[in-house]
């Protein structure tokens, strides 16, 4: 709308002008024209331009107030598109928290609609032209804002039907790591049990002292002076699980105050190094198996007194005994 206030002041200026003259013209040949027709027709033509001048004033104040009730919707769509833009300014801003893959995209699309909002705030003038420019950019924005968010509504279903499955997936690792706890578990205690059961044992375990004849062969004594020989008999129990193989078989004779006797190196029993008085070497194949063996001492070197004999097999202890040494009788027997 162009008319305004200054164009219905030109108006009226004009009206009254052209009055003035009028009425000018009308004194001026008032003396030449007598005659009651001509007053009349002056008049006639006042009356005119007078009606004129109100009809003129009037279409000025009503042009003027319809140019300011549309001002007014104009600045009314304004501000209801500055409101819309702000209102997309806060939706990009909630989905800018979620921190998706689009931030970029996003962030983009925020920076315009602030653009197009500022730009719309800094126009002085409103007028219809601007307001449909205006319109039109928001309906851009908002097919724009359809198509992102569309995009983001599409990778937050899929990010949770992948959380779903992670759950899941956590789940079952948790349930199969469980699972894996206990039989670890169980096959360390199981474990425990085989090689618990796979030890060896012994029984009837027997020392006996020995002396040597004149003929090599040995004969029983209890005389510390005349023993030569520690002869040791055993049994090894049978046992299916314990591995079958070679077995070393070692020996300890302690005499009463608790020194091994004819010691011939150490082994070690449980982290501890023991000294040992001979060794045997046992072919065990899983059976009960029948062990004697000789142990050889110096003639003269042993003394009156209860000996103990302990058998170790895989540093584990099959069996102990003893037996007393006394003194020869009268230095003979």
């Amino acid at each position: 709308m162009s008319f305004n206030c200054w164009d219905a002041i030109n108006i009226v200026n004009f009206i009254g002008i052209s009055i003035i003259n009028v009425n000018f013209a009308v004194s001026k040949h008032e003396n030449k024209f007598l005659n009651m027709e001509n007053k009349n027709s002056g008049k006639s033509i006042v009356i005119v331009l007078a009606v004129l001048l109100v009809a003129a004033i009037g279409y000025a104040l009503y042009a003027n107030g319809q140019h300011a009730e549309i001002q007014a919707e104009l600045e009314t769509e304004k501000t209801a598109i500055q409101t819309e833009l702000t209102s997309m300014i806060a939706q990009y801003d909630a989905k800018l928290v979620e921190n998706t893959s689009l931030t970029d995209e996003l962030t983009a699309a925020r920076a315009d609609i602030i653009s197009y909002r500022d730009s719309l705030s800094s126009e002085r003038k409103t007028n219809y032209k601007l307001i449909r420019r205006y319109k039109n950019k928001v309906y851009k924005l908002q097919q724009q804002n359809k198509e992102l968010f569309a995009q983001l509504e599409a990778l937050s279903l899929e990010n949770t039907k992948l959380n779903g499955e992670l759950v899941v997936a956590n789940e079952t690792i948790v349930t199969q790591t469980a699972a894996n706890d206990e039989l670890i578990s169980e096959n360390k205690d199981l474990t425990s049990k085989v090689a618990i059961a796979a030890v060896l044992t012994g029984d009837d375990l027997t020392a006996v002292s020995m002396k040597k004849l004149g003929s090599g062969a040995l004969k029983e004594t209890n005389r510390y002076k005349k023993t030569t020989t520690v002869q040791i008999s055993m049994i090894i129990d049978a046992n299916e699980i314990a591995a079958s193989g070679e077995k070393q078989v070692y020996f300890v004779i302690k005499d009463a105050s608790g020194t091994v006797v004819a010691s011939k190196g150490t082994f070690n029993a449980g982290g501890t190094e023991v000294s040992y008085s001979d060794v045997a070497t046992v072919n065990y194949q899983n059976k009960e198996t029948d062990v004697l063996f000789d142990v050889a001492v110096e003639k003269g070197t042993l003394s009156k007194g209860t000996y103990t004999v302990a058998a170790y097999l895989d540093a584990n202890v099959l069996g102990t005994t003893t037996f007393t040494l006394k003194e020869s009788f009268l230095g003979i027997f």
